[in-house]
Order: C-alpha cells, then structure tokens, then sequence
C-alpha cells in the first residue's frame, strides 16, 4: 500500500515547493499533481516544472484550456481512480494538513476501523497584521503567517469541511468539502487541520478575477454561491484598507505554530465544525 498525494495546480504556484516538502515530510510515498494552464507561453508554466523537477516528480497530467468549476474535482478523480486501492492525501495548493499524530497511523486506525475517509476542517493563516503580503521563498510560511482562524468560514462563509483523506475508490464532492461514497472515520477519532495559506498578495486578483469570470460566463459556473463567496471577501478587504481585520472578534485568529496543539480552540470547535459542510 502506497501513500499517495493528488493535487491541481492552477495560476498560482507559490506555494508548490513548500507543498511538496510539507507532504513528503508527512510520508506521502507518491505525488500525482496535475497542472491546469490557459497558454503553453505562461512564463509561470516552465517554472512551476522547474520546482516538481528538483523534487525529482512530474506533473502527472497537463491539462491546457479554460477553467471551470468541476475541472478540479475531474482531474483529482481522473488519478485516484488510477489505484483504487491505496490511500490518498487529497488537498489544494495552498491546503497544509496537520494530524494529531503521524499520517500512517491514521491510516492504521482507518484500516482497523472500517473507514475510507477522513474529513478535517480549513484553518486560515493570516500575516500579523492581516496584510495580503507576498510570500517570502527563502522563509518560512508558518512564520510569514502566524495567526490562525477561520476566516474562509466567517468572511465569504464558504464551506470549511475538507476531506483530507481517503481510499481511491471514495467518490468525492466538488472542493473535497464531503464524499459520496465511503464511510466516514467520526471526528472524535480523527479531525485533522487544514491550515488554508490562501491569504497572501496574490489573492486579491484572484478574488476579482473568479468573481469577473463566473459572473460573465467565461467560466463554467456549478454553484451560484461561488461569486456571492468573492464579493463578500471583496467588500470586507475594501472595508478594511486591503487587509483582514484581524481583531474581528468571530474570526478567533491566535498565534499559532505547526502543531496540532498550537491552536488552543481547536478542542472546542471540532463538535461544531464538523457538523458544516
């Protein structure tokens, strides 16, 4: 059985070598990253090779042409399905996965139990300040952005649940935010974090641009509340001088490092979490 890792990677490649380290420090044994791109001359294409390469992995599919919506959910699928019967760790690019104990383990208590997946939930990092500020290659990302809250929750109010493990056969929903098949491990074996680096200068035209595209039909548009999501987060960063406002009270930002302990609330606000989508 081999641990495996499938992701999408779109216009924003920034955080694709600290990914890949991140996740093969975890145990992932094997990477299937798929590259969406909209031109061959993307300047940002040969360097995002660069990167896999000197991880010693290609990109395991590249698929040229607009984006949409279930794109993601098609390419991911398109790889589990290619080894059914290991177990993938399954997360976005800018998705960092934090368990309470090593990954392997987890998949043992799976095993033992009967399950095929695992669902955690989104922890947004967040510079101290709450600017969108630019990632900083040579440093690191638990430290450029050291609070954690839920801001994807409260803010856009987009969904929070992600599963970040399962079986190759487990069917998932659009955004990984559940599965439809499967059977689930019960959060009070296993809720892991998903710490949602998500929030640094590149975000902002990516908002206006999601927000332009779906609205205009350029892209193909599954759920409605997808644009309704970028113009709330819109508002609030013009609201607040480009930045989150990191003292808004529902948002619980704390200090935090890249320890499952680290995030004190984390206790507290599983029995809720777990229960949205």
């Amino acid at each position: 059985m081999t641990i495996r890792f499938v992701s999408v990677v779109g216009g924003d490649t920034g955080l694709l070598d600290a990914a890949i380290t991140h996740y093969r420090t975890l145990g992932v044994e094997s990477f299937h990253i798929a590259r969406h791109i909209e031109s061959f001359d993307d300047p940002d294409f040969q360097r995002s090779q660069d990167v896999v390469a000197r991880h010693g992995i290609t990109f395991t599919a590249v698929h040229h042409g607009p984006w949409d919506e279930d794109l993601n959910g098609y390419l991911i699928r398109a790889q589990m399905r290619r080894h059914p019967n290991d177990w993938w760790v399954v997360a976005d690019l800018d998705e960092f996965h934090v368990y309470d104990r090593p990954l392997a383990d987890v998949i043992a208590a799976c095993e033992a139990g009967g399950y095929d997946y695992v669902k955690g939930a989104l922890l947004d990092r967040v510079a101290a300040d709450g600017s969108l500020t630019a990632l900083k290659p040579n440093q690191s990302i638990w430290v450029q952005y050291p609070l954690a809250g839920l801001v994807t929750l409260r803010l856009p109010g987009a969904g929070s649940s992600k599963v970040t493990l399962a079986r190759g056969d487990v069917r998932l929903h659009l955004g990984q935010h559940g599965a439809e098949t499967g059977r689930l491990m019960p959060a009070e074996k296993a809720f892991p974090q998903v710490h949602h680096f998500k929030w640094n200068d590149s975000v902002l035209a990516r908002l206006v641009q999601r927000e332009q595209a779906y609205s205009s039909g350029d892209w193909h548009l599954t759920y409605p509340d997808t644009v309704d999501e970028s113009r709330r987060m819109l508002q609030h960063l013009q609201a607040n001088g480009g930045r989150i406002d990191i003292s808004a009270q529902e948002l619980l930002l704390h200090r935090c490092g890249n320890a499952y302990a680290d995030y004190e609330p984390w206790p507290e606000l599983i029995p809720k979490l777990k229960a949205i989508r």
